[in-house]
């Protein structure tokens, strides 16, 4: 937990970049939370991000996700970076009806689908995947 000096200084952010972290910490007290940077780290579950009602930026670049889940609680989610991890499969993303940005580069995805709910998506990175079936893009 970050101390209260810190939460007033920066209450919209927060950056936990590099910090050999193997999960999602618990997060108390950040409601106002609306950036959130778990970038380089060793992360191999999505979880605890309940209680971040204002959430719209999250970083989870370069960790060891295998799958994306547990995003149904940040519904206000606008920018998701879930690039370098070891995703073989795009779901979990049903409830995140407002994201503007996803990007999945260099994971080992090979089918592009649940996508066609993302009515605002205007950023979708997809390099270095083993892309082989187009599926639901119309949108």
């Amino acid at each position: 937990n970050r101390s209260k000096d810190e939460k007033f200084a920066n209450p919209e952010r927060l950056n936990l970049d590099r910090r050999k972290l193997t999960a999602c910490p618990i997060l108390e007290g950040e409601e106002r939370l609306r950036l959130l940077n778990y970038q380089n780290n060793l992360i191999t579950k999505i979880q605890h991000l309940d209680n971040l009602p204002n959430l719209i930026f999250l970083d989870l670049y370069n960790n060891q996700l295998r799958v994306i889940e547990n995003l149904h609680v940040v519904t206000t989610l606008r920018v998701l970076m879930l690039g370098k991890n070891l995703m073989d499969k795009i779901q979990g993303l049903g409830n995140l009806t407002r994201l503007d940005v996803l990007d999945l580069h260099s994971n080992h995805i090979s089918k592009v689908e649940n996508l066609s709910h993302l009515a605002e998506l205007r950023v979708l990175n997809l390099a270095g995947n083993n892309i082989s079936v187009l599926d639901n893009l119309q949108g």
